[in-house]
């Protein structure tokens, strides 16, 4: 477990608790609290009644454009790469 005050120090992690006011508002993969889709190429996560960006969405964006495109890029990347391996594992398991 990490606590993080800097979005760059977790935005890699494998999963992410967003807190607000002592309660957990969000939690999943970086990269699922960015895009409301797989394909997405950018933040597109909204709240659960669509009006507004999502608590994490919001943090990454406020980080400014520059920044908040090269951290949608690390978790989507992460993300990736994490799916292609569970994929792996599923049609190629170990025989140990």
């Amino acid at each position: 477990m990490i606590i993080a005050h800097r979005l760059s120090t977790i935005i890699d992690s494998d999963r992410v608790l967003v807190m607000d006011k002592g309660y957990g508002r969000e939690y999943d993969h970086p990269f699922k609290l960015l895009a409301a889709n797989d394909s997405d190429d950018e933040i597109s996560k909204k709240t659960e009644d669509g009006t507004e960006d999502g608590f994490f969405a919001r943090m990454v964006k406020a980080t400014g454009d520059d920044p908040a495109k090269q951290m949608f890029s690390i978790a989507k990347g992460k993300y990736s790469n994490t799916a292609n391996i569970n994929v792996d594992r599923l049609l190629h398991p170990s025989t140990d």
